[in-house]
């Protein structure tokens, strides 16, 4: 069984096909209970710290898994950054493809001090409510392929069989 805290929070060293899919459940269970955690605390000011710090967390988490697992096919970590920049571009590419930007430009007339009716956000959101409900569809799905594929080539990848700039090969 590996050291989890270094598994899970520091992205030097290698690990072998086994420790990369434990890492990567522990990423999932993290990130699945970071949700619950987040969504259980609601406005309140401890929830307002975990929604603020849960991005540095799962990033974290993410480089040290991949990039061990990136590390002992004797690459670099920038293929992870590559993964989260595909990500947000397919974030702002959906959100201007399906009516994010109109959606906002349109509420971009009113202030605090000048809300808009109840009225026009109705149609506001009648207007832009299905596009952007398919839009998310899309997005999700953009996502999901991105990271199962970015995971299985990992995961399937051959490792370095004599030691690489990070490390010695991980025994059987």
């Amino acid at each position: 069984m590996p050291n989890l805290i270094k598994l899970l929070f520091s992205p030097s060293g290698r690990i072998g096909r086994r420790d990369y899919l434990i890492g990567i459940v522990g990423l999932v269970v993290i990130f699945s209970g970071y949700g619950l955690l987040i969504n259980a605390l609601g406005g309140s000011m401890a929830g307002f710290f975990a929604v603020l710090a849960f991005p540095f967390v799962i990033l974290q988490i993410a480089y040290s898994v991949y990039g061990k697992r990136l590390h002992d096919i004797g690459r670099t970590l920038w293929p992870v950054t590559g993964l989260i920049c595909a990500m947000l571009a397919a974030m702002i590419i959906v959100m201007l493809v399906y009516g994010g930007a109109e959606y906002f430009a349109a509420f971009s007339e009113y202030t605090q001090d000048n809300p808009p009716p109840p009225e026009v956000v109705e149609r506001l959101n009648a207007e832009f409510g299905p596009r952007q409900k398919q839009g998310e569809a899309i997005l999700s799905f953009t996502i999901v392929a991105l990271l199962a594929g970015f995971t299985l080539w990992l995961g399937l990848a051959k490792p370095d069989a004599d030691t690489n700039r990070y490390g010695a090969p991980i025994s059987k």
